[in-house]
């Protein structure tokens, strides 16, 4: 019977657009991250301070977002992939969001003053794989296979830990314990946010696996 049911009943394909809606939303807060880590050190505190202001925003709105989106779960009797999947989803590009915030108040609250080399990377890399991230939550609705996706996601995430490893190497050259601990907190952060990444990719290949 239940199977029955499924197929009398339109699916709501309106998740999807709800999901590419918020995966472009996060773009838009590492677009705001990359900018500030770009100009970070010739900027004033105050501008700073503006920069994690407009990604606080961002994050705001992508918290409610989330917000529809589950409350559209807890009223849609038939969705076009499995609800956990979608809750699942959701759940993560808004983790991915929060951290990048989460980093760009750190930058400030730790007083760091200048951005090395190593950061400038990683925040390349999280530009990068966030991008691809949005081209796999649009793919997805598709459900076709997306092998180029997945790689590209799992390419940049080992980057990032190979980046993210010399860093802790270099950093522990130096004999301030305060700056040791101040950076590595952000390098953790950035590095987790492509962990996060990589999380989302397959979270699409188990849906696009199931729904083959």
């Amino acid at each position: 019977m239940p199977n029955i049911v499924s197929w009398l009943l339109p699916k709501e394909r309106k998740f999807f657009l709800m999901l590419k809606i918020q995966a472009s939303n996060v773009v838009d807060g590492s677009k705001e991250f990359k900018s500030l880590i770009e100009s970070y050190n010739t900027l004033s505190r105050a501008k700073k301070e503006e920069s994690v202001k407009r990604i606080k925003n961002i994050e705001d709105r992508g918290d409610n977002i989330v917000h529809n989106i589950i409350g559209s779960l807890d009223k849609t009797f038939v969705t076009p992939i499995d609800k956990e999947d979608i809750h699942k989803l959701a759940m993560l590009l808004d983790d991915v969001l929060d951290l990048v915030y989460a980093t760009s108040v750190r930058l400030i609250i730790f007083k760091i003053d200048k951005i090395d080399d190593n950061i400038r990377k990683l925040s390349d890399i999280i530009e990068d794989i966030i991008k691809k991230i949005e081209l796999g939550v649009i793919g997805v609705s598709k459900l076709k296979s997306m092998n180029r996706f997945y790689i590209d996601i799992h390419t940049l995430e080992n980057k990032a830990d190979d980046i993210y490893h010399a860093a802790l190497d270099q950093l522990f050259d130096k004999k301030d314990a305060i700056e040791i601990i101040r950076y590595k907190n952000i390098y953790e952060f950035l590095e987790e946010i492509t962990d996060k990444c990589e999380d989302i990719a397959n979270i699409i290949e188990s849906i696009v696996v199931k729904n083959a």
